[in-house]
């Protein structure tokens, strides 16, 4: 992605196209609030989308893109360059799941103080009828019961 917007133009702020493009990615990844934040901050510097610099919008579509999010640039100067989702399955709730619902089942599974590989099974198969979640859909009904779990401070049991 670098290379792809002007020097003098690099410290300049985002367009309204490329923070659409950084909100759709965050819902395509299925992205909690507090993980995008960290992100931004992360790779971007900022606790906003709308104070990144074009550099920071680089390295977080960047990071967006190892996680899962597809995206295509057109163009070679800042005002033709455009991104767009090229990978229509991250909406298919029975394409596989992504790689940034999986970091979140093992996020939860951890905070929960779930270490045990048959405890996180044997949770799967009361929620999904499986040891594991292998669709969006899946992880998301595993997602939602870890998060609420974890809202309520259940207790390693």
């Amino acid at each position: 992605m670098s290379g792809c917007v002007a020097g003098s133009r690099k410290m300049g702020k985002v367009i309204a196209s490329q923070l659409a493009l950084i909100h759709v990615a965050k819902k395509e990844l299925a992205l909690p609030d507090e993980d995008y934040r960290s992100l931004l901050q992360l790779h971007g510097g900022v606790n906003s989308a709308k104070f990144l610099t074009m550099d920071g919008f680089e390295r977080v579509m960047k990071r967006m893109e190892q996680l899962g999010f597809s995206s295509i640039r057109v163009g070679n100067g800042y005002k033709q360059t455009v991104y767009c989702a090229a990978d229509t399955r991250l909406s298919d709730p029975e394409a596989l799941k992504t790689p940034a619902q999986e970091d979140r089942l093992t996020h939860y599974f951890e905070t929960l103080g779930w270490q045990e590989v048959e405890r996180r099974r044997s949770f799967c198969r009361r929620m999904i009828k499986k040891p594991w979640p292998q669709t969006r859909d899946e992880a998301a009904k595993v997602i939602e019961a870890l998060k609420a779990m974890v809202a309520r401070n259940y207790a390693n049991k």
